[in-house]
């Protein structure tokens, strides 16, 4: 990631379960924030503030046609994310496998 407060906008913003869902309905393709209300049950005032926060994190950017406001993921930030929780993944894989053969050697079970 560039630098630690984009990381942490990121998390932010997936720190939150409505706006988790949001993102899950993206997946899919582009919505528009009233069909992401819609779909969601939320108000679109309510809506609207999930996806300000989801776009400061980055995880999604707005396109404007005629009088609709469309949300489309932006998957560069996910591979980001992706190669930032490998890092980690592979690193504690690593020291569980340490532990492991510590235990091993110690006849510890």
């Amino acid at each position: 990631m560039e630098n630690d407060e984009r990381l942490d906008a990121v998390f932010f913003a997936l720190s939150d379960k409505r706006r988790r869902l949001l993102l899950a309905e993206l997946a899919a393709g582009p919505r528009s924030v009233s069909e992401l209300a819609t779909i969601t049950g939320m108000k679109l005032s309510a809506t609207s503030k999930h996806i300000a926060l989801l776009e400061a994190g980055s995880l999604l950017f707005k396109t404007r046609h005629k009088r609709e406001v469309y949300c489309h993921l932006n998957f560069d930030v996910w591979q980001e994310v992706t190669s930032y929780i490998a890092m980690h993944a592979k690193f504690w894989s690593g020291r569980i496998d340490e532990l492991e053969a510590h235990l091993k050697d110690t006849g510890a079970r």
